[in-house]
């Protein structure tokens, strides 16, 4: 009687394959839940939405300044 290896191979595979998908599942289930102070300044979680687009505003116009005095600058020269 010969056993044929295929099926089992096949089974193996799909099994591992099914247990990774649910492990990460349930791994990514019991992250704990990131709040707003975790990634930019406190004082910007605690703005209305409408200081929030006025302090990037004035960054934004903070930053292209110094680019463009950098390039004034630079043709000086």
């Amino acid at each position: 009687m010969k056993i044929k290896a295929g099926p089992i191979i096949l089974f193996f595979i799909i099994y591992i394959w099914a247990y990774a998908i649910f492990n990460a599942v349930n791994a990514k289930a019991d992250e704990p839940k990131l709040n707003c102070e975790a990634f930019v300044k406190e004082e910007i979680c605690n703005m209305t939405d409408e200081e929030q687009e006025k302090w990037f505003w004035e960054l934004f116009r903070s930053l292209m300044e110094e680019e463009k005095q950098e390039i004034v600058e630079s043709i000086e020269v």
